[in-house]
This record gives C-alpha cells, sequence and structure tokens, in this order.
C-alpha cells in the first residue's frame, strides 16, 4: 500500500514569485541600451535566440528558488509489515550507579546502554521491539512495536532512576526482578519467539540465576546479558566524585557471568546474535501504517544551480561566438590594408 501527497510547509513564500519580473525588467532596459549603444557604433545585431534563452533563465532561476522555499514535501503513507510471531524486550538498568561516567560530563553507563538499545532495531528487522527499566523492580514504559521512532524516541527519553527503585538500598538493583517479564504480561500471547536484552553495569544484590532461567524458559524467553561501564567510573558532582559510589567491577562481573551462565549465553556472545537466533526467522503481516515525509526543497535549489550555471554558458558561448563571427572579417581588412 503506497499513497502519496505533495505539500508546502512555507506555502506563504509564493508571494515573492513577482520577484521573478525584477531581473526580466532590468535585462529588458539593460538590453535597450545596449541596442541604442549598438545602433550608434553600427555593430551587427545579436542573436534574437540567445535573448531570449536569457529571459527564460532569468526568471526561472528565481521561480525554482522561490518554490525551494515554499519546502515542498512529499508525504507517503506505507504498510508496516512486522513480525506478529516474535518480541524482544529491551531492559535497562537506571539505577544510580548507571549514572557513573568516567570522568566528569563524559558519557554516562546510561548512555552506553542507550547506544546498545538504539543499535539494536536495525539489527533486528522486522521484531517489535519493546521497552523496559529496571532496578529492584521491571517497569514496562514501551510494550514490543515496529515503530523505530517511537522506540528510539523512548530509549532516548530515559533517565537514571526514573522511576525510582521501591527500596532503599546502597545497591538498588537485584537481578531477580527479571523474573517479571515472565511472569507479568510483558510480551503478547501471539508472540511465541521471545527474548530479552538485558543492559546492566552488573551491579545487583545477592540473586539466584537458576530460579531466573527456570522462570524465563519456562515462559520460552530467551536472556542475553551486555554489561557496561568500567572500573574508572565514578558519579560525578561537578568535578568531584561523590564519596557514597563505589564500584565493584570484579562483583559486577562475577555477577553477568553468573546470568550468563544459568541461561546459557557463552562469555563474549553478541547480545543481538543472542536475540536474533531465539526469533528466529518468519512471516511478516501489515501490521499499520507509516508515514513519510520527503523534502524537494534541494532539488529545486541543485535545479536553480543548473539554471545559473546555464544562464552563465550562454553569455560566455554568446561572447565567443561573436568573436568567432568578427575574427575572420577583421583579419581580411588587415590583410586589404596590407596590399
Amino acid at each position: 500500500m503506497l499513497a502519496a501527497s505533495v505539500s508546502f510547509l512555507t506555502p506563504r513564500a509564493a508571494l515573492l514569485a513577482p520577484m521573478a519580473i525584477v531581473p526580466v525588467a532590468a535585462f529588458v532596459i539593460a538590453a535597450r541600451r545596449v541596442e541604442r549603444v549598438r545602433m550608434l557604433l553600427r555593430l551587427p545585431p545579436p542573436a534574437a535566440a540567445r535573448a531570449c534563452e536569457r529571459v527564460l533563465l532569468l526568471a526561472a532561476i528565481v521561480l525554482l528558488l522561490v518554490i525551494a522555499a515554499m519546502q515542498p514535501v512529499v508525504r507517503t503513507r506505507t504498510g508496516l509489515r512486522a513480525r506478529t510471531d516474535a518480541q524482544v524486550f529491551v531492559v535497562l538498568d537506571t539505577s544510580r550507579s548507571m549514572a557513573a561516567a568516567p570522568a566528569p560530563g563524559g558519557p554516562s553507563r546510561l548512555d552506553a546502554a542507550k547506544r546498545v538499545a538504539l543499535s539494536l532495531a536495525s539489527r533486528l528487522p522486522g521484531v517489535p521491539l519493546g521497552v523496559a527499566t529496571f532496578t529492584d523492580r521491571v517497569l514496562p514504559d514501551l510494550f514490543p512495536t515496529s515503530d523505530t521512532g517511537a522506540y528510539d524516541s523512548d530509549v532516548e527519553s530515559i533517565g537514571v532512576e526514573s522511576p525510582p527503585p521501591r527500596d532503599t538500598n546502597t545497591v538498588a538493583t537485584t537481578f531477580d526482578a527479571l523474573t517479571q517479564t515472565a511472569t507479568e504480561g510483558f510480551f503478547a500471547p501471539s508472540a511465541q519467539r521471545r527474548a530479552v536484552v538485558l543492559v546492566t553495569d552488573g551491579e545487583s544484590r545477592p540473586f539466584d540465576p537458576t530460579t531466573i532461567a527456570d522462570t524465563l524458559q519456562s515462559r520460552h524467553i530467551a536472556l542475553a546479558v551486555v554489561r557496561v561501564g568500567g572500573a574508572g567510573d565514578r558519579v560525578w558532582d561537578g568535578d568531584r566524585a561523590e564519596a557514597n559510589f563505589r564500584p565493584d567491577p570484579a562483583g559486577a562481573r562475577l555477577n553477568v557471568a553468573r546470568l550468563a551462565e544459568a541461561v546459557g549465553q557463552g562469555s563474549g556472545t553478541d547480545a543481538a546474535a543472542v536475540a536474533a537466533r531465539a526469533v528466529g526467522s518468519g512471516p511478516t503481516h501489515v501490521v499499520g501504517v507509516a508515514p513519510r515525509v520527503r523534502s524537494l526543497s534541494p532539488i529545486f535549489a541543485v535545479l536553480a544551480l543548473a539554471a545559473l550555471g546555464a544562464l552563465l554558458g550562454v553569455g560566455v558561448l554568446s561572447e565567443w561566438l561573436r568573436g568567432v563571427t568578427f575574427l575572420p572579417r577583421g583579419r581580411r581588412r588587415s590583410r586589404g590594408a596590407t596590399t
């Protein structure tokens, strides 16, 4: 299904169209003056076609620029196709430790997690993606959708401790909360192929990886874990590191390794590959309509530039032809004077 329509974002720019008369009028006035000088000097008349071409090109340049200023756009509506038998949830850790960064003002762990999440959309084409936040509970922000714009926008809007954890602890995150993705209706019943991609810094209170793996596998949910952050990260208050934050890189690596081992994710396995393997391949169906807007202004601007080039070319060509026309006569005259 494809429907298209053309509209203008700034139609009032059409009021500038009469400006096309200005260069044409200036050219006509200048042409008359040149004609009077030519007659006084008894020069041969220029080709009428060349003058007409110049007038048309001048008018075309102005009109093309006016159309470009009106910002014409083509709006299309195409059928949005997606898998209905597969869904993937991207779960982002939003605990306080995800605000840590290697330097003041540098990209935080949450920023790194967002980059991972955004890259998944291009690596899982046609698979509806959902977004959830995670501390001591998992809360869905966006249920699986094939609208990549909505997905990207939701990922970008996520902030640290938004929402905050229910309990106050030195380490708020607990991986045990991941079982909620299997028990609290995160996935549609029609989605028989399911995957959860967890993006976290690995810091967690004590958890039972076997229980998590069994619960997810009982609902046919594959889990892929991505760890972000480094040992040198700190939560910064201006240029000073917060004294209350104590990174535990060894413990974080161990937590991720235990969870990945429990669900069968090998060391160094790419999370997108795990999710792609879990959802496999399948037929797609039209699930909605995707609107798209494409600007035509650059096309008209290029055409105006081409018309300007043609105008300059006509002038140069005219001067060259005039030189070719007069040069032989001049040579003949000079020969006649010497004989």
